[in-house]
């Protein structure tokens, strides 16, 4: 995935004592999409950055709000969601980037001049969608008989209605 040079942090800004760098940047651009969400405010990212030797350790904080459905009551709610981004970029004498086999590791020439963390941006939110949004833990979800939505009110439907492809089954066994 190719992202523009939004999000690039030059390493000739970073000082021994920590350096801040901040972005903002719209979910479409880090080609964040995923069906029922919606990211109705820009990802905003604080990161530090601190030189020590050859390497820079990055520290910092990844959020944003998404607009989503409910999976139980179908209802639209809007939640904030955060992440921490943590690595480490090591410099060293070699021909190009080394692969690790450490997300949090990263291996690059002494000449390189920046780094663009679009990437590691995305791949924080993405760890944070939820699977099955619900607008609260304790959502009752929809009716099954009327469909009405049972956190606004108690419809008053008899639960007890049953499949009658089983009472064959039910007579032999009993109630």
């Amino acid at each position: 995935m190719l992202f523009s040079d939004f999000m690039k942090v030059e390493f000739r800004q970073v000082k021994a004592g920590g350096s801040e760098f901040r972005f903002s940047v719209p979910a479409a651009d880090l080609e964040l999409e995923a069906e029922g969400l919606k990211f109705p405010e820009p990802i905003e990212v604080e990161l530090t950055a601190t030189k020590s030797g050859d390497e820079v350790i990055f520290q910092g904080a990844v959020s944003t709000l998404i607009e989503a459905e409910c999976a139980r009551c179908l209802e639209l709610f809007e939640k904030q969601i955060s992440s921490k981004l943590q690595f480490v970029i090591q410099f060293l004498d070699v021909g190009g980037p080394e692969d690790t086999g450490d997300d949090d590791f990263v291996v690059l020439p002494k000449t390189t001049a920046d780094y663009d963390i679009s990437e590691r941006v995305r791949e924080a939110i993405i760890l944070e969608l939820p699977f099955k949004p619900l607008c609260e833990l304790n959502c009752r979800g929809l009716c099954p008989m009327c469909g009405g939505n049972l956190n606004e009110t108690d419809c008053g439907c008899t639960q007890d209605k049953t499949d009658e492809r089983w009472d064959t089954l039910r007579q032999l066994f009993g109630d």
